[in-house]
């Protein structure tokens, strides 16, 4: 009984390769009624049958009971002359059977789940060749019957799989050997945004990226598409690192790949957004004067001298200005040091609205900073230099209810051959010490 319901077999239609089988048994032995029988605790389930009508009947009436306790063909030839079944209504009422001869549904170990069974109305005997036709037969049932358990068993496993990848907090993805989608879960279709429809089995790795591409969803692949694709497909086809995507809503997905014994990839996927978030802002702490928001001096020393590089290979121009708070102990010594950090933040605000973009600005000093600005000559660095400083002078600070009065002192000198970036400070800061000798709130320019 164990065995039976492991089958699974008594409930629904029945297939059709069991209605041919029942067929072919009548036609081959010649006789009206044919069936497929599975044997349950207290009844007989007809699977399959031909020119029988019903679909079950009692256990105790059933021919078949007796079969399943045979392990070669059970015959009766006439059951009105056998006692076990001469009183039995199916032969003493309609349809009136006589003959009978079922083959065991035989199982692993010899159990017998049921028969393949033919029957007439007519007293009749059976050949060997017969008898052996009819066992082929039936094992050809339990064979269709165990494929159905093997295919019902990888179905379940199957539906586990889907179940247990489903559950993982990843997106995860199996590509087989050429490279198609096998199977992902929903995580992965949905790592990256508007390819939910596309991410689907059979589907290769290359075009998956491809269509990210058409689609607009890998920044970082705008005008270099091909060779982007090419490097991030020749990435996934060497599984091992962990590759990285940016995507254009700001978020980060990561991707963590593996060769299969049978030289499939299995991947992983992560949203790595907090992550790339805390990597910008250390990047950002690191690189940052906390007081004043500007770059700190080994930031801006860093910049300053790839655009110095940069100035000197392809012949460009730049200038650089040292700037100084005039007087600016006393404000600390007068007013508190609150007050001074006000001012020293109130100074790279207001610097910030005239500079250009693309301009540098770092803190060097307590309250020193220093400008780079690349691409310009003394002409436009003297107007800007002229428009920081007037910035501060005439408009003054307002702390706690007073009014602070700042005034700036400005050295400015340009890039010129064989120059480094020290070799510019150097400049401006002798600059810068001609315009506080001459009496501060000024800029004075110090010739390469």
């Amino acid at each position: 009984m164990a065995t039976l319901r492991e089958f699974a077999v008594l409930d629904g239609m029945p297939p059709e390769i069991y209605a041919r089988v029942t067929r072919l048994a009548a036609n081959i032995l010649g006789t009206p009624l044919s069936v497929v029988s599975l044997i349950d605790d207290d009844r007989q389930w007809f699977k399959a049958s031909t020119g029988v009508e019903a679909s079950d009947m009692p256990r105790e009436l059933s021919f078949c009971a007796h079969a399943i306790c045979q392990n070669e063909v059970f015959v009766i030839e006439d059951a009105t002359q056998d006692e076990r079944f001469s009183s039995n209504p199916f032969v003493t009422g309609e349809p009136g059977l006589r003959f009978y001869a079922g083959a065991p549904l035989s199982v692993r170990e010899g159990l017998n789940l049921g028969t393949l069974c033919v029957l007439d109305t007519r007293p009749r005997t059976i050949s060997d060749e017969q008898k052996q036709l009819l066992a082929d037969l039936a094992a050809t049932v339990v064979d269709t019957l165990e494929c159905r358990l093997i295919i019902d068993r990888e179905e379940r496993a199957k539906q586990r799989f889907i179940d247990a990848i489903e559950c993982l907090p990843s997106g995860f993805a199996l590509f087989d050997r050429d490279d198609r989608l096998v199977a992902c879960n929903q995580r992965y279709q949905t790592m990256i945004p508007g390819m939910t429809e596309f991410i689907v089995a059979g589907t290769r790795f290359e075009d998956i990226l491809r269509r990210g591409v058409e689609l607009g969803q890998f920044p970082n692949a705008v005008g270099d598409e091909e060779n982007w694709i090419a490097r991030s497909n020749q990435t996934h086809q060497t599984p091992g690192h962990l590759h990285e995507y940016a995507l254009p809503d700001g978020s980060w997905v990561a991707f963590q790949e593996r060769r299969t014994s049978d030289g499939g990839i299995v991947g992983f996927s992560y949203d790595i957004t907090a992550l790339k978030q805390q990597e910008l802002e250390l990047a950002r702490l690191a690189w940052t004067d906390s007081l004043t928001g500007c770059m700190n001096r080994h930031r801006f020393m860093e910049l300053a001298n790839i655009e110095i590089d940069r100035a000197s290979r392809n012949g460009g121009k730049a200038c650089l200005m040292l700037l100084d708070a005039d007087h600016f102990k006393r404000i600390n010594d007068l007013e508190g040091h609150a007050a001074g950090d006000e001012v020293l933040k109130g100074l790279v605000q207001r610097w910030h609205r005239v500079l250009r973009s693309h301009d540098l600005i770092g803190r060097i000093g307590g309250e020193e900073f220093c400008v780079l600005l690349p691409d310009a000559g003394i002409e436009a660095a003297s107007r800007l230099a002229e428009r920081l400083r007037a910035s501060i002078a005439d408009l003054p600070f307002k702390f706690e209810g007073q009014l602070l009065r700042v005034t700036v002192s400005v050295g400015v000198t340009a890039f010129g051959e064989g120059d480094d970036l020290n070799a510019l400070m150097r400049r401006a800061d002798m600059a810068l010490y001609e315009a506080k000798e001459a009496g501060r709130d000024r800029f004075m320019i110090k010739a390469a």
